[in-house]
């Protein structure tokens, strides 16, 4: 009898320990992640050109790399889409679009809303539009890289 309890015993000794291991490595607390405020901007760019043609995949390239690029070189992401617009002559637009989302530091604002203006006036000259939608999200947004 005494043998039988020493042998459970030890069972419970070794799986009980086994068991406080494993939940052990579970439960452990992850790495902490450092996360920042930024603030976010969308700009809404139809690919419809007045004269009934779009704007092409090579142009969009080139204006990506001659004035959004060098503008936010750490990088921005582009978002496809299709849109409707009402153009100023009354007649609703039905276009494919892009839309560029730029995140930048409080600091960095003033600085990025400058630039961000540069483009959509560089965007409306060069693909002739009557306007480029700009969503400014006036809260911050928390992002970890």
């Amino acid at each position: 009898m005494r043998t039988r309890i020493l042998i459970t015993a030890g069972l419970v000794i070794v799986f009980g320990f086994n068991v406080q291991a494993q939940t052990a490595a579970v439960t452990a607390p992850a790495a902490v992640v450092r996360a920042e405020n930024y603030y976010r901007t969308e700009l809404y760019m139809g690919m419809s050109i007045p004269d009934g043609s779009m704007v092409s995949d090579d142009a969009w390239e080139r204006f990506l790399a001659e004035v959004v690029t060098p503008l936010f070189p750490a990088g921005f992401t582009i978002l496809g889409g299709r849109g409707q617009y009402r153009e100023a002559s009354g007649t609703i637009a039905k276009e494919p679009s892009h839309v560029l989302v730029f995140l930048y530091k409080k600091a960095d604002r003033k600085a990025a809303g400058v630039k961000i203006e540069q483009i959509r006036a560089e965007y409306k000259k060069r693909f002739a539009q009557e306007s480029v939608l700009r969503v400014d999200i006036t809260k911050s947004v928390t992002v970890s890289f």
